[in-house]
């Protein structure tokens, strides 16, 4: 019996310590799971940091381009210029961003601006990058009513202008049925290009292999925002937000303003707002005009009308962004796009656009535009819209955050 009751209190010994010994290991292992979910939780909440902490590098230097002499100097002459540097611990403890600055062409950079904080021993970064431009030339080249800093851009797409000249810095590039024409010259400072669907009516061409090759020309300078009493917004009669003036198109389906109508943020007119402007609709932000769906049949509406003696047209400090559903546009004064001018017809809808004067843009998309976007030159409506600027905005063309 002694030596049954001897047995018995060794195997219950060791079934103690091998039940203590599981229960140890689940422990730790719980332990360590939970330790886990905390770090990745404080990882996912320094996440957002890490983003504002990157924009605020983009901040930094879109300022220092503005206002730094020595970057602003070298930003505006020299096509190859960068610069870099960096911050740590000014914003957040143990965060740091580090920004570089590289020019693409003169006054035409790409600022890109890499965050780090250190948390639960490893790190959080997140990498943002801008596309900035500034507008130099202080008087408008006579008889250009398209003008890109960038490509010009087509597919399925057609343009007609009277009276007037493309001209862009870089390529004008044709395809899938396109038809661009003008009783005036096509200029394209690299190359004019088509497939052999696409049609090109000019009284001439000229590129770099089909002589006189243009010459590298500025766009022209406009003030969006400064102080001074030239500027968009100091001449303007009604400011509004972003969302009142969205508040604004919802209670009058049919607004109609006059003035000079500055609006701080985007503006979206879809199908059923008809917007006329007896003067000039400003945006330091976006402008869609008939890109969300919606259910009532009228198109996307907006009518500007020349004003006497002043800056005309719609003037847009990003970009602009044109169909997907129904559209009538018709301008009388310039459009001016501090990014890019990109139109695009629906398989059922309709995009009409009509201008008298001009369009300024650093680049242009024209998507299955079957209705020939058609532009009349006025060169006094572009002078009248352009003004005589002491100061010119850097723009952001655009903004985006790196896949990672």
């Amino acid at each position: 019996m002694e030596e049954i009751y001897k047995n018995k209190k060794g195997y219950l010994l060791i079934s103690s310590l091998f039940v203590l010994t599981t229960m140890m290991m689940m422990a730790t292992f719980y332990l360590s799971e939970t330790i886990k979910e905390i770090r990745v939780s404080k990882i996912v909440d320094t996440s957002a940091q890490s983003y504002y902490l990157a924009e605020a590098g983009i901040q930094e230097a879109f300022w220092l381009l503005q206002n730094d002499p020595s970057y602003k100097n070298n930003f505006e002459t020299s096509p190859n210029w960068s610069a870099s540097f960096s911050r740590s611990n000014n914003l957040i403890a143990g965060g740091a961003y580090a920004v570089a600055i590289i020019n693409e062409d003169i006054a035409k950079a790409t600022i890109i601006s890499t965050s780090t904080i250190s948390v639960q021993g490893t790190q959080t970064q997140r990498v943002v990058k801008a596309g900035v431009f500034k507008a130099t030339s202080e008087t408008p080249e006579q008889s250009i009513s398209v003008f890109s800093n960038g490509k010009i851009f087509a597919i399925s797409s057609a343009m007609q202008i009277s009276g007037g000249n493309y001209f862009t810095n870089d390529d004008i590039d044709l395809n899938l049925f396109s038809s661009f024409s003008t009783n005036l010259d096509m200029n394209a400072v690299n190359t004019v290009k088509k497939d052999f669907t696409c049609s090109i009516s000019a009284r001439a061409i000229h590129d770099k292999t089909r002589p006189p090759v243009p010459q590298q020309t500025e766009t022209p300078q406009i003030d969006f925002d400064s102080e001074d009493t030239s500027s968009l917004k100091s001449l303007a009669d009604h400011i509004y937000s972003k969302q009142e003036f969205k508040n604004l198109m919802d209670d009058n389906p049919n607004l109609s303003l006059n003035g000079i109508i500055y609006v701080t943020g985007d503006i979206t007119i879809k199908k059923g707002s008809s917007v006329t402007i007896n003067g000039a609709l400003v945006s330091d932000g976006s402008v869609g005009i008939g890109n969300g769906f919606s259910l009532n049949q009228l198109p996307a509406t907006l009518t500007v009308n020349k004003a006497q003696g002043k800056p005309s047209g719609v003037f847009v400090k990003k970009n602009i962004n044109i169909g997907g559903y129904s559209v009538s546009m018709d301008v009388d004064g310039l459009i001016y796009v501090g990014g890019s001018f990109r139109a695009q017809d629906g398989i059922l809808q309709s995009v009409n656009i009509d201008v008298n004067g001009g369009i300024i843009a650093q680049d242009y998309d024209l998507l299955m535009m079957w209705n020939p976007i058609t532009i009349t030159h006025n060169q006094q409506y572009i002078n009248e819209a352009l003004g005589v600027p002491v100061f010119s905005q850097v723009l952001f063309i655009n903004h985006w955050e790196e896949e990672y």
